[in-house]
This record gives C-alpha cells, structure tokens and sequence, in this order.
C-alpha cells in the first residue's frame, strides 16, 4: 500500500472518531436541558374565608355562605379573613356572620374585609336599606325576640297583644300587625367561645326595614300594647316563589305587609266568655197558598 492511501486511511478514522466524540457531547448537553426540574411543593399554611356560593351586594351573610380553603402562605393580603392556628372554626365565622356584601363575591373568591360591612359601621344601613323603605327600631327582650334567635337578614311577622276597653268591659286580642318583615339589625351576642367572662347578649333593639306608612302603623302599635316577633321559615311558598321566578332580581323577596288575621281572649281560653250581640231578630212565617217561609227582621233591644 502507497504512503498516499496509508494517510487517507489515517484521516478518515480520525473524521470518525472525532464525529462521534461531538455527536456524544451534544446528545448529554440535550439530555441536561431537557431534563424536567423536581417539582417543589406548595406548601398551603393558611385558611382563608372564601364565599362558599355567589353572593350579591346586599346579601347578609351566614353560615351557608361560607367555606374555609387552604391557601398558599405567601404575601397574603391584610384584607384577607384567615383563621388562626388551633381557633375553633365556630369563632372565627363571628367576624363576617350578619355582615352585608358591598360588592358582589364570586363562589371560591376570598372574602375581602373591604367588601362587606357589619352592623355598627358607618354606611351599614345605607348599604343594606331598598330604595324607597327606611329603617325603624324598636325595643324587644327576650321573650318578644324568641330568645335571641333572630338574626339579620331573618323575616319576621310583628304580633301585637293589647286591651280593647268598651264601657265597663275589658278584653284581650292579639293580631298580626305585619308579616314578612326583614330584620336590618340587632344588638345581640351569641358567641360565648371568647373566655369564661364572656356571656350571651340578647339584644335590646331590632331595626326592621319598612315603607313609610308602615314605620307610622308600627309607632302606634308600639305605644298600644305589647309587640312580639315571631320568626318565619326559609321556605318560599308557592307565592313567594313565583315572585323569585319572575324577578330578575337576585335578592328579590316579598315587601312587608299588614297582617290579616287576629285572636280574641275567648279563642284562647274556655273559661272566658264571648259576648252576645244586642242585634235580636224577629221571625215572620209567611204563607203564599200552599207555600210557606221564613223571613227574619232585624230589631235592637
């Protein structure tokens, strides 16, 4: 073999080896950039107060409103409701329960302190009040509250009992003064998970929401007798209902009205007498041929 094809020979393994020394080195860079990085787990250290359905503005919020989710512990805003390590989760609802949305919460968004407002703020009233009815307060104890069981954003009928004097008789009535009646705000406390010192309140005051003729109807029925609440269900009934399915209103509800039914003292108790009209009537027996009949006249004794 030539000196010539002797050097060929040579340069062309060297060609090779060196062509597959770099395809190697590039193969292992493209190997270590494409090499996914270890996924590095969130850690969720908070709970936060996120709304458990969309609420609007305006909805007083409850328990049914509301849920706890975890949420990464990484610059969480101050405005953000979070429940603390080892709180019952009963107390940490208190700060938002019977609050009023400002501003409308989609389901799974965090309940920001700077959209609702709670009784006592300024601006409450205003926030939670329809157009066109106003706000009245009246006094109430336990019993009248139903223990303390009435709540914000509850309805109500407003009962009143009184004493009805005619000459030198006196009798006792309760009546429906007016049903379905929003209740606005009320000075009570249920929480009793914050220390032994702390003790239930039942409130004093309950605001209803009311037209303007009807805040006049409950002044007088206040100064005429006893006023008591008597709370309503939840449940719509086939009125109610037809009203919600046909309003485009997320929050619509039926307007307060003025009672129509009432009680006297005697369909309560046996023992009491029921009084006898002083309206007598006289009875006539009329005879036409073989025909005969009654008719009655009407005579004051």
């Amino acid at each position: 073999m030539s000196v010539r094809n002797i050097l060929l020979v040579m340069a062309a393994l060297l060609i090779t080896v060196g062509t597959g020394l770099l395809a190697r080195s590039w193969l292992n860079t493209q190997r270590v950039q494409t090499a996914a990085p270890a996924p590095v787990p969130v850690r969720a250290s908070a709970l936060v107060l996120v709304a458990q359905v969309d609420t609007p503005a305006g909805t007083f919020l409850k328990k049914e409103h509301l849920r706890w989710q975890a949420w990464p512990d990484e610059s969480l805003p101050e405005t953000y409701i979070v429940r603390q390590d080892g709180e019952a989760e009963e107390v940490a609802d208190q700060e938002v329960l019977g609050a009023v949305v400002l501003r409308g919460i989609r389901a799974g968004e965090p309940i920001s302190r700077g959209r609702i407002t709670k009784p006592g703020d300024r601006g409450f009233l205003a926030a939670v009040l329809r157009p066109g009815f106003r706000a009245m307060a009246v006094r109430i104890d336990a019993t009248s509250s139903i223990a303390g069981l009435v709540f914000p954003g509850d309805r109500v009928d407003i009962i009143l009992s009184h004493e009805i004097k005619k000459g030198k008789k006196t009798r006792r009535a309760s009546e429906t003064v007016l049903s379905n009646v929003r209740i606005l705000a009320i000075d009570q406390v249920t929480d009793d998970q914050g220390g032994e010192t702390r003790e239930a309140k039942v409130g004093k005051n309950a605001t209803f929401e009311l037209t303007p003729k009807q805040t006049e109807m409950l002044t007088i029925a206040a100064d005429i007798g006893k006023l008591s609440l008597a709370l309503r269900s939840l449940a719509k009934n086939e009125e109610e209902l037809n009203l919600l399915a046909n309003s485009g209103e997320p929050l619509a509800e039926p307007n307060p009205e003025r009672g129509q039914t009432y009680t006297w003292d005697s369909d309560v108790s046996r023992l009491i007498w029921r009084p006898t009209s002083r309206i007598s009537q006289d009875i006539v027996q009329v005879n036409r041929g073989k025909d005969s009949e009654e008719q009655r006249f009407k005579k004051r004794q």
